[in-house]
């Protein structure tokens, strides 16, 4: 959240950071020997694909790839064009073209295998799938990956054994599904998707027992999403585990994962499963009865049904038992009798009107089944299968009416095939699945073709819960009959449930090619059109999790032109748009969406995020507080929401000065959510701003507590200059070790790595020595003559470290000795402490004892001296390295590129001896050019130098001289974490003097050491 606080006087070179931005692709190169992936500064080429890296940051593939063209002619034998090339190429959808690029490049030059494993991701875009299995397991397994490359090719290899185990799933080739989901699940194993298709597969096998052990052994080492919970709550629901179902289903609805067209489902199966485990105990008693039918112990039949008629006198089931067993026993009145009692107390049902119209016909009561099925076929709640039974019946009592047959022979008896199926039906209208099923089969066995039979085993099978039968059955018929549309149907109704969107379209194209009744028709319609949106909206999810921006906007607006699309789609399509830098195109369509009524938390929040990011505050303010007000928003983003808007009135408060509200709202909030690393870390960057250091070094850590993110260490280690800088070094040095796995670092360039790594030195610094040896030449002996003076200085800081921190204090100990021609000797050492009162500002004041050593009376005295210096190489002039030390190289000139630049410096450093009471002061300018060189770690520069001193003693209290002169810096040592150890600085001048003393003339010569 926000930006990075960074000490005032490294804002120049961050900015660099704060521009600089790279791909993926082109970030993360490993190591491989004697590859040439990057060109160095100013060799041919590189100035070209720096333009082109500033261009992808900026969204402009267009102008990137001529760039990017450009540095590849011009350096033919470096990788690192080819790897950006190739990435532009995919964002512009042109990915065969970005194929070819590295094949020409791989089959000419010796090559990394992170190239290998980029156009193993680019042959999986393709759908080559033999060939991207074979780029990206051999970029695995060759270890030449950073921990970043092989983790993405872990997830590319996961996807494409997860496409190809539901490819077999919807061919139905269901062993082989099952190994390519095991083998998925082998990349990771938390993954549900790989559980949750293998249980399906199971459950198509028939295997319900090891679909449920899949699921079991998920849940026990996992926490399972609402969706895997309900669909082990189904699975339950079918294996008669009606607990096991009914808490499955409560849970799924609790989860956060399930959708609210999800939850209506969910609710319907939680009742059902509830009723069931109620009817369960009826049933179980009802099973008595029937199980004596079945032995025609009809009379035991009877009284076992009249028993639990009485006990359960407004329960149809029981009554359709005793109706069953008095039919059976040739007791047709009697069975109209019991229906007649309960017709006359309860609303009866079109089943039970059914059957008593069957019972009066068997009874010669033709008028009065006529009654009966006219007024079961006027119910609501019948069903199609048995409307169209029902139709049959009547048409037969009307016909046998009408010739006015006896009461009993004149009926035209039912077909087998009719009363197997009356059976099934009825069966299956009082709950007796079991039943149903065996009638159903019995039809079928009558006749194999009649598209009946089959119709009413699958529905009896589904309500069991037999899903994975229903399908086999559905498929070995229309494998002998293709052309039944009643069952093409109904098959693409269960694949659809089974989440095979594909196979289910595939089933309604082919029935609505016959002939439908008019409302099956319509039905079947909607489906197919809700299977097509369904793949198309899936396809568009899929490519913006994969932050595949083309495809997530070709996809999106596909499934826009569908009349059920719904928000999500164009959400999809919106953060497509932004991803691809289109912010103001994205506004527009995120402001369509909204005006269009009805819109969610999620719409308002993610135009909340687009008008912050094009400055406009107020109006980002007023989303985020409407996208709360909507809800509807996930968990984690409900709270990221929050946070949004604390810090947008916190920032507010700021700007109108009111720092105490500010701080306020973000402390509420982070004590509000302490587990939300982002709150910690946002408080932390407003003490930061107030200079409170202390304060937002507790907040960092606090966040790193909850989650230990690359950005927070390094705003840890910002705030920890004013804290404690042993701190400072180790969450720098942890933010480099996490470098390349880190989301918030691993994309910067290799320079922030660099500039970390100077960082490190500086923090480090707590002791250090300078050691200065200055030398002049070729100067009259009336001016002092040749002169040699070395000296030497070591500082420790006041840092946290090894002494308390005091904000830019230090002690020093030192010794200085200078001898000219003449033979004046002047020696002494040095004992003080030193105060940069000044952040950012290279300006010192000291105070130190110095002991003088003279041959007949040495004596102490207390000096006082100041130092400015500006540019970094002038101190080197100063006369000693209590000069060199008062005005300290800055480490933030590393050469992190190789460049020419202008070379400017200026210092000055003065004391006053208060026992000699003699003021002395130094300056030096330099004004030139230099040149910079990254790779060698070496300055050098030609520079026109002044010099002036002033001696309060001297009866010439006034020098100055002026000439030409050489500069050179190198940099010497480091490691993985430190840039550097030492520096080593030299500088040779000749100056020429002028003014009332010539003794700053001659040939200056100054050698520094610091360490």
């Amino acid at each position: 959240m926000g930006g990075v606080f960074r000490r005032p006087c490294a804002t120049i070179v961050f900015l660099a950071l704060a521009l600089a931005s790279t791909t993926p692709i082109a970030a993360h190169a490993g190591v491989n020997d004697g590859v040439r992936e990057e060109m160095r500064p100013g060799e041919p080429g590189y100035q070209e694909l720096a333009l082109a890296f500033a261009r992808v940051a900026k969204g402009d593939y267009e102008g990137a790839l001529k760039y990017a063209q450009r540095a590849r002619s011009l350096a033919p034998d470096y990788e690192m064009p080819v790897r950006l090339l190739a990435d532009i190429l995919n964002k512009l959808g042109r990915i065969g073209e970005a194929v070819d690029v590295i094949n020409d490049f791989v089959a000419s030059h010796k090559h990394s295998m992170a190239l290998i494993a980029q156009r193993g991701h680019l042959r999986k875009r393709l759908m080559d799938v033999a060939g991207a299995e074979a780029d990206l397991r051999s970029a695995r397994d060759s270890g030449a990956l950073t921990q970043e490359q092989a983790a993405a090719v872990n997830v590319a290899l996961f996807d494409l054994a997860m496409s190809a185990a539901y490819k077999d799933f919807n061919g139905s080739r269901l062993n082989e599904a099952i190994e390519n989901a095991r083998a998925a699940r082998k990349l990771d194993e938390k993954a549900e998707a790989p559980v949750r298709l293998i249980a399906d597969a199971f459950s198509r096998q028939g295997k319900a027992q090891a679909a449920l052990d899949e699921l079991n052994r998920y849940v026990s080492q996992n926490k399972p999403s609402g969706r895997l919970l309900a669909q082990r709550g189904y699975l339950r629901r079918a294996m008669k585990d009606l607990k096991g179902a009914e808490a499955d289903f409560d849970a799924a609805l609790a989860a956060p994962d399930i959708e609210p067209s999800e939850t209506l489902p969910l609710r319907n199966a939680l009742a059902e499963a509830t009723q069931a485990e109620q009817d369960s105990i009826v049933q179980a008693e009802l099973a008595q009865v029937y199980a004596a039918i079945a032995k025609r112990d009809y009379a035991r039949a009877v009284k076992a049904a009249r028993v639990l008629r009485a006990k359960y006198p407004n329960a149809e089931a029981p009554l359709f038992a005793l109706m069953t067993a008095l039919s059976k026993s040739r007791q047709a009145e009697a069975a109209v009798k019991e229906a007649d009692a309960f017709i006359k107390d309860n609303t009866p049902s079109s089943t039970l009107l059914a059957q008593r119209g069957y019972s009066r016909r068997a009874t010669g009561d033709l008028p009065g089944a006529i009654a009966d099925f006219r007024a079961a076929l006027a119910r609501p709640d019948i069903e199609p299968a048995q409307a169209k039974r029902l139709k049959l019946a009547l048409a037969e009592a009307e016909r046998a009416n009408e010739r006015g047959g006896s009461p009993v022979g004149g009926v035209v008896q039912a077909t087998p095939l009719q009363q197997a199926l009356n059976s099934g039906y009825d069966a299956l209208k009082v709950g007796r699945l079991d039943e149903a099923v065996r009638a159903a089969r019995e039809a079928h066995d009558l006749d194999p073709e009649a598209e009946e039979p089959i119709l009413l085993l699958l529905t009896a099978l589904l309500r069991e819960g037999r899903k994975a039968e229903a399908l086999a059955e559905a498929n070995r018929y229309l494998a002998s009959f293709p052309q039944s549309p009643g069952v093409l149907a109904q098959r693409g109704f269960m694949r659809r449930q089974a989440k095979d969107v594909s196979g289910a379209a595939a089933d309604f194209e082919q029935a609505l090619k016959f002939d439908l009744p008019a409302d099956q028709k319509l039905n079947v319609t909607r489906a197919l059109d809700e299977a097509r949106y369904t793949l198309v909206a899936e396809k568009a999810f899929k490519a913006l999790a994969a932050r595949d921006w083309v495809s997530a906007l070709r996809y999106g607006r596909a499934a826009e032109a569908f009349p059920r699309a719904d928000e999500a789609v164009f959400r999809v399509t919106i953060a497509a748009l932004a991803g691809l830098g289109h912010t103001e195109e994205a506004l527009r369509a995120s402001n369509a969406l909204i005006a269009r009524g009805k819109a969610t938390g999620q719409a308002y929040a993610q135009r909340a995020y687009l008008r912050k990011t094009l400055g406009d505050g107020a109006g980002a303010l007023a989303d985020f507080v409407q996208a709360l007000g909507r809800g509807g928003l996930p968990a984690a983003q409900r709270v990221a929401v929050e946070l949004e808007i604390a810090t947008a009135r916190a920032s507010a408060y700021e700007t109108q000065g009111d720092v105490a509200r500010a701080r306020d709202e973000l402390v509420t909030f982070a004590q509000t959510h302490p587990g939300y690393a982002a709150g910690w870390s946002t408080l932390g960057q407003f003490y930061a701003r107030q200079k409170e250091y202390a304060a937002a070094l507790e907040a960092f850590e606090t966040s790193l507590a909850v989650e230990r993110s690359g950005e927070v260490l390094l705003n840890a280690g910002y705030a920890s200059v004013y804290v404690d800088r042993s701190k400072e070094s180790q969450f720098f040095r942890e933010a480099l070790d996490r470098w390349s796995s880190d989301p918030s670092l691993s994309a910067r360039p290799p320079r922030d790595r660099d500039v970390i790594r100077t960082q490190i030195v500086e923090s480090d610094a707590s002791v250090r020595t300078n050691v200065v040896f200055n030398s002049i030449a070729d100067r009259p002996k009336r001016w002092g003559g040749h002169q040699l003076q070395p000296s030497f200085e070591t500082v420790i800081r006041f840092d946290g470290r090894f002494l308390p921190y005091i904000f830019g204090l230090e002690g020093l100990i030192g010794g200085f000795w200078s001898q000219d021609q003449t033979r004046f000797t002047e020696s002494y050492s040095r004992l003080g402490l030193r105060l940069r009162p000044f952040d950012g500002i290279n300006f010192s004041v000291s105070a130190e004892w110095q002991h003088y050593f003279t041959r007949n009376a040495p004596f102490n005295q207390l000096a006082l001296s100041w130092g400015y210096g500006y540019g970094g190489f002038a101190y080197s002039s100063a006369t000693s390295a209590g000069a060199a030390g008062a005005i300290e190289p800055t480490d933030l000139s590393y050469p992190h590129e190789t460049t020419w630049q202008p070379l400017t410096s200026f210092a000055t450093y003065g004391t006053y001896r208060a026992g000699e009471r003699r003021y002395l002061q130094n300056a030096v300018g330099l004004l030139g050019y230099s040149y910079w060189d990254a790779g060698s770690r070496v300055v050098l520069g030609a520079a026109a130098m002044g010099m002036a001193t002033h001696d309060s003693a001297d009866t010439r209290r006034f020098a100055f001289g002026a000439g030409p002169a050489l500069v050179a810096r190198t940099w010497l040592g480091g490691d993985f974490y430190r840039a550097f150890d030492g520096i080593l600085t030299a500088q040779i001048g000749y100056l020429f003097p002028f003014g009332e003393s010539r003794r700053q003339g001659g040939l200056n010569a100054t050698i520094g050491v610091s360490f």
